[in-house]
């Protein structure tokens, strides 16, 4: 990512150097660290009114010039609040520990779990090449455990599934118990109860306002207990792209969802068979990435009987 590109600064004004003042000098200054949920997360905090922040670009796209930059806003932070971050991410330092280190004597830091739940999406799945982590699938940033396993047979179309309703149940809970496990051993905000309810999602990883605004509201209640978070009515922060729910997962785990049973990229419809075809034709490119799925999802593979 080239941070002299107009448009980013632009778009990241005030952490480039804009004349940024701040609405109230009382108020504590958050800054908040992470990737995709992250600005979301910062515009519900900001929306109380009770803290002071300003948008900064994700983790994932932080040059060592923006690592210059963000030393001095980490100086006078009074909360950071960040999801959790290794040591040497990207060969920058920016994780939790080394960006708490930055921070001035009293300020705080607040853990943050990132949000992954498949419940309604019992097929979709996130799968790191080992040969290059960032690699999404194209058409969609989704592998579907359908198709990858049809990769993995040599076949042409995606594995039927039929996997009972208890199955569907079961993953779900896999789910979130995963979720408990990241949060138990990062030490961070405590969410998963919420994804006991079954929340309707955009995609596993892209949660609704609803569910922002619940992990919003417990981070706000640990730096400023009293103020309320406002989630946007006129549009879903993370709903640019919108997966297709599983009718017979939303039966099975209780949930009543109409009109969701297509890909939507930016309210525009996206064809399922260009997405088989090009996925197939990605996974005979990258065949290590059929390895590594199977290997990182078995469990969730075998309890659907795609195994």
């Amino acid at each position: 990512m080239n941070t002299l590109d107009p448009g980013r600064r632009q778009h990241y004004g005030d952490f480039y150097g804009a004349d940024y003042r701040r609405r109230d000098e009382s108020l504590p200054f958050v800054t908040v660290m992470g990737n995709c949920q992250a600005e979301s997360l910062r515009i519900l905090l900001d929306s109380s009114g009770a803290v002071e922040s300003f948008r900064i670009p994700p983790v994932h796209e932080f040059t060592a010039e923006d690592i210059d930059l963000l030393t001095p806003v980490l100086a006078h932070t009074d909360v950071l609040v960040t999801q959790p971050i290794r040591d040497s991410y990207r060969d920058l330092p920016l994780g939790t520990a080394e960006l708490a280190a930055l921070l001035p004597d009293g300020a705080r830091t607040i853990i943050y779990p990132v949000l992954r739940y498949d419940g309604l999406f019992p097929y979709q799945a996130i799968i790191r090449d080992p040969a290059d982590p960032s690699r999404n699938p194209p058409v969609v940033p989704y592998h579907d455990l359908r198709i990858l396993a049809a990769a993995a047979r040599g076949l042409t179309r995606p594995v039927e599934a039929d996997p009972s309703d208890e199955a569907l149940r079961t993953t779900a809970a896999m789910s979130v118990e995963q979720l408990r496990t990241r949060e138990r051993h990062h030490g961070t905000v405590v969410i998963s109860d919420v994804l006991d309810t079954a929340p309707v999602w955009h995609t596993m990883n892209h949660p609704s306002n609803a569910t922002l605004a619940a992990l919003a509201q417990r981070v706000l209640d640990d730096i400023v207990p009293g103020g309320t978070v406002h989630a946007p009515t006129d549009r879903e922060m993370l709903g640019g792209l919108t997966a297709p729910v599983d009718p017979q997962a939303a039966r099975a785990l209780g949930v009543d969802v109409t009109g969701r049973d297509t890909w939507l990229k930016n309210h525009e419809p996206v064809d399922h068979s260009e997405i088989i075809d090009a996925q197939l034709a990605f996974y005979r490119e990258h065949p290590q990435i059929i390895d590594a799925g199977l290997t990182r999802h078995a469990e969730r593979l075998s309890v659907l009987g795609l195994a």
